[in-house]
């Protein structure tokens, strides 16, 4: 028998999933914004350290720069909702740049008084609530669900590597030099932040909705996040777990000068090896999902947190203090790339600004609160003991809170993403107020 011919096919190999110019350019400004931020969190505390020596307030520049977690959040959300996603991604790179290019001016002609400082660090917070928030939303209108891990993976990097390592260390090492510097560079990385945002190019939305109130549209974001058990759960635990972070952060300055005998640049660079964390755990991700189950993963860092803020916390010597800063970065890192994903999966677009923004309500919103928790543990504590003791004590208060809610993790949350048959990309789409499980049954 004669084999029978088969003709060539002539259809070709469906192209790959890829990342877009509007995604690159979201990612590039958002780099470039944090990496301003990170500069800030590093040079406001030290101008501060030029008015006052007292831990409170100090303290009270970081709760300002995260006041506006807790007090614009749920309007931010509605207002995300209704606008034109990259204008307020522009926009708000733009207030941010003509604001610290003013701090720059007033340290220039010597008046930096207390009250400017709180001032200027609500108005940068402000901002980065709105830019943030609006960052999150956009991603899912510019890539494939395919790419939602790896993209968030890019995203969460160089929020961690720009915001909370790389920025700090550039921080320090321009307050080595003079004290305007930093704020210079600040507003520059804002301006070109805002620059990229013309090449973001979105997919016209579908805003034909009934006009409403800001409180109505507030309100059905709240019912709609509050009955899905698993972003409440995630919410609740992350609001903690920052909440800790900003205890032990508040008074970070004095802890690197006063028990690692750091300087400006020594005090940025110590945060630089963080930056490595962050990548590895941001590449990671996706690989250790498949291995190892989001369950897993999501216990793993919780403990993990705890072993380095208790390492921090026992610690004296700054080599030790940037190996624990460094999985602490890593595991933050990969945290975050899951359950943002898992939120932009779930949540209909038509809502996403409103639930996002409740969502860091929860997780950002204790900001502040732990920030002058810190100062007054710290106050407190070295007054009943000395001063090293109380610098050490919000470290180990974090690493207690964070053991709490692993114990809770492991013994009390089984389902939706903390099921150990969870993988990502299985979730079921919710509608408004309905509870969805997690469990895998096929995306939506």
């Amino acid at each position: 028998m004669t084999p029978t011919a088969t003709a060539p096919s002539t259809e070709e190999p469906a192209a790959r999933p890829r990342f877009g110019l509007g995604f690159a350019a979201v990612c590039g400004g958002m780099f470039l914004a944090n990496l301003a931020s990170g500069i800030s969190s590093v040079a406001f505390p030290w101008l501060a350290t030029s008015v006052t020596d007292s831990a409170l307030l100090i303290s009270g520049v970081a709760m300002l720069l995260e006041l506006p977690w807790l007090l614009a959040s749920l309007p931010a959300g509605v207002f995300i909702d209704r606008t034109n996603h990259r204008w307020t991604l522009a926009v708000t790179h733009v207030f941010r740049a003509l604001v610290a290019t003013g701090v720059a001016l007033a340290v220039a002609f010597g008046s930096t008084p207390l009250a400017l400082i709180y001032t200027v660090a609500f108005l940068i917070g402000s901002a980065t609530v709105v830019n943030e928030n609006t960052s999150q939303v956009v991603i899912p209108r510019l890539v494939p669900s395919s790419l939602l891990e790896r993209a968030n993976g890019y995203l969460v990097m160089t929020d961690t590597v720009g915001g909370l390592f790389i920025g700090p260390w550039l921080g320090g090492l321009l307050l080595g030099s003079s004290l305007m510097l930093p704020f210079v560079f600040e507003g520059g990385l804002f301006g070109l932040a805002a620059a990229l945002m013309v090449f973001v190019v979105l997919a016209p939305r579908n805003r034909d909705r009934p006009k409403r109130t800001v409180r109505a549209e507030m309100a059905e974001g709240l019912r709609y996040f509050w009955n899905h058990r698993q972003l409440r759960t995630l919410g609740l635990f992350l609001g903690l777990l920052n909440l800790s972070s900003a205890i032990a952060v508040s008074t970070q300055v004095l802890f690197a000068q006063t028990i690692l005998g750091l300087g400006a640049a020594q005090f940025g660079l110590l945060f630089l090896a963080g930056g490595v964390g962050a990548m590895l755990g941001a590449w990671l991700t996706s690989t250790l999902e498949r291995r190892l189950g989001a369950r897993r993963i999501l216990l793993i860092s919780l403990a993990g947190n705890a072993a380095t803020s208790l390492a921090i916390g026992v610690a004296s010597n700054a080599v030790v203090v940037a190996v624990a800063i460094a999985g602490g970065g890593m595991l933050s890192t990969i945290w975050n790339v899951l359950t943002v994903s898992y939120r932009q999966r779930i949540v209909p677009e038509e809502m996403m600004g409103r639930v996002n923004s409740i969502y860091r309500l929860l997780a950002w919103g204790p900001l502040p609160l732990g920030s002058v928790l810190g100062g007054l543990i710290v106050t407190g504590s070295e007054v009943l003991t000395d001063r090293e003791f109380g610098l050490r004590t919000p470290l180990i208060l974090a690493a207690l809170i964070a053991t709490v809610l692993t114990v809770i993790g492991f013994s009390k949350l089984k389902d939706g993403i903390w099921s150990p048959d969870y993988h990502a990309g299985s979730e079921p789409a919710g509608q408004p107020g309905e509870e969805t499980s997690g469990q895998p049954g096929g995306e939506k």
